[in-house]
């Protein structure tokens, strides 16, 4: 992997932390993230992280465009299915929303990997 590739990947990862743990996931985006719905506003939160990635992109490789919009979309459609899924899923299974369970560990650990792959995924492809 380059220095170039390692930085992506440092900003990409402070991006996703910015997208998840700040103020740029509103109330509205948290509290369907819980109930499984409104689906607008789970659409809004991926479309934060879209944004992200494509400002970090843009800002640290520089690539053409057409691998700009290729990488944001990638991190919207799959940050957007990963969520909603699980939104979802944790709407049925309250297990899953209970911190005191070691469940609830587990499904944040498997969609945070899961969202960390998709941005190596991004700094392959945008690196080669």
């Amino acid at each position: 992997m380059t220095t170039n590739a390692v930085w992506l990947l440092g900003v990409l990862l402070v991006g996703h932390f910015l997208g998840d743990f700040t103020h740029l996931s509103t109330k509205r985006m948290l509290v369907a993230k819980e109930a499984g719905r409104p689906l607008t506003a789970i659409l809004a939160h991926a479309t934060v992280h879209a944004a992200l990635v494509l400002l970090a992109v843009a800002v640290v490789t520089g690539p053409p465009w057409s691998l700009i919009l290729t990488a944001a979309g990638i991190e919207l459609g799959t940050h957007f299915a990963v969520d909603a899924a699980r939104a979802r899923l944790g709407a049925r299974l309250s297990e899953w929303r209970d911190p005191s369970r070691r469940v609830h560990w587990y499904v944040f650990g498997i969609d945070q990997l899961l969202h960390g792959l998709v941005l190596l995924w991004i700094v392959v492809l945008v690196s080669a």
